[in-house]
């Protein structure tokens, strides 16, 4: 059986083990009945709503799709740096203009395709009911810029998801608050955005 693993981001993974954020209980029952399988690489995305201070940049946010089976399905290693676009068109989705912008991570049209070849591997080897095969599926939030001052107040972020053509985006986190999380020193080291 192929085994999934959702790991929405290792920035959220960290905020749940430190106890400073969690899964929402309707992100637990989405992800638990979706199939990452079945999810559409040209609509799959993660919003992010963010301080007004603070950005994400193309490649900033990375999906890796890896399935170990036998061939002709696997291996399957796919590490696809994500394309960063400004959140206008986010369904599900509210943040307040005057101190949070929403920031969409999607796979850019360029890897869509070599994505969907790695997932249809894996449908196809999961219809062949064989149970030596595993597989995963994470985002990773691994950089960011400063866009402004980012004062000394907190720096609250909520993460978002969606899969599938027509959907609205679904809360993941519940606020995160970057500063308690990484740290003034941490958030000090992060590079202006370039242009603003």
């Amino acid at each position: 059986m192929i085994k999934h693993v959702f790991r929405v981001s290792a920035l959220v993974a960290a905020l749940l083990a430190a106890g400073c954020a969690s899964i929402t209980p309707s992100a637990l029952v989405r992800l638990a009945t979706m199939d990452p399988l079945a999810a559409d690489p040209a609509v799959l995305s993660v919003a992010a709503v963010m301080p007004a201070a603070l950005k994400l940049r193309n490649a900033d946010v990375v999906l890796d799709f890896s399935l170990e089976a036998p061939a002709p399905y696997g291996p399957v290693h796919e590490v696809v740096p994500l394309e960063i676009v400004d959140g206008d068109a986010t369904p599900g989705v509210v943040a307040s203009p005057t101190f949070e912008h929403i920031q969409q991570a999607r796979i850019a049209r360029a890897d869509v395709e070599r994505l969907s070849a790695g997932l249809a591997k894996a449908r196809a080897f999961r219809a062949t009911g064989r149970s030596d095969g595993k597989g995963s599926i994470t985002v990773t939030i691994k950089g960011g810029c400063r866009a402004g001052a980012v004062g000394n107040g907190p720096l609250i972020a909520a993460i978002h998801m969606r899969s599938k053509p027509g959907e609205k985006f679904f809360p993941l986190t519940t606020s995160i608050d970057l500063r308690k999380l990484l740290g003034d020193a941490a958030i000090a080291m992060l590079p202006a955005c370039r242009g603003g």
